[in-house]
């Protein structure tokens, strides 16, 4: 594993740098299985040179407007993200998941999440709404395997251990609902690992505007 350090597009994203993103938000509160399996990850890497991620901090990445920083884009501009978001997602059901198992990564700890069928398709509508808006060279963030990020390398560190103790964890999965996206700025801010050693970055955001999911057989409810 490798130190992880924060990138914008293709450049480093220095410290107070603010960027528009779009993410599916876990209830950590409403999932206490999900509770337990996050408690355990953070557990199992609190003696490794590993940032953890807080609950409320906890997100699955589906975009990133990598064109202009945050700063740059201008309230109408966002107004009408916020629009083609709304619409791309209206109608769009609660997804059901199984979180885990959680992995070491080259930059970190993610959980994975499965059947991810659905949160792609999700995906590909949030890429086509933010094209619609910006055009199709807006999203330079490479699209991957979902996951829930759990936390972020501060140094460089064996991974074999850590991949020991991360299979170790129990409950290993966990039934996960997500219920809503968030159009959210975020930025990076240096955190401390649990043991003090080494000093990485955290992730932290400040939500724009937020998207309910519909509830199975029903319209989308305010949350």
């Amino acid at each position: 594993m490798r130190r992880f350090d924060p990138v914008f597009g293709t450049v480093a994203w220095p410290e107070g740098l603010r960027v528009l993103q779009v993410y599916a938000l876990p209830d950590v509160g409403a999932e206490p299985a999900l509770g337990a399996l996050v408690d355990g990850v953070r557990a199992a890497v609190s003696g490794a040179p590993v940032v953890p991620i807080a609950d409320d901090r906890l997100h699955v990445t589906l975009d990133m407007v990598t064109d202009a920083p945050a700063r740059d884009v201008p309230e109408p501009e966002r107004a009408a993200l916020a629009g083609a978001l709304r619409a791309a997602l209206a109608g769009t059901a609660e997804i059901g998941l199984l979180a885990g198992s959680a992995v070491a990564t080259p930059r970190g700890v993610l959980i994975d999440l499965h059947p991810d069928g659905e949160l792609a398709a999700l995906q590909r509508r949030v890429r086509a709404a933010i094209h619609s808006v910006r055009g199709p060279g807006s999203t330079g963030y490479r699209l991957g395997v979902l996951h829930l990020s759990a936390g972020y390398a501060a140094a460089d560190t064996d991974t074999d251990p850590l991949t020991v103790l991360l299979h170790r964890v129990r409950p290993g999965h966990a039934p996960l609902t997500l219920r809503q996206v968030a159009l959210v700025e975020v930025f990076w801010r240096p955190a401390a690992t649990p043991t003090g050693g080494a000093v990485g970055w955290t992730i932290d955001w400040t939500v724009l505007e937020r998207f309910p999911l519909a509830p199975a057989g029903g319209a989308p409810a305010d949350r």
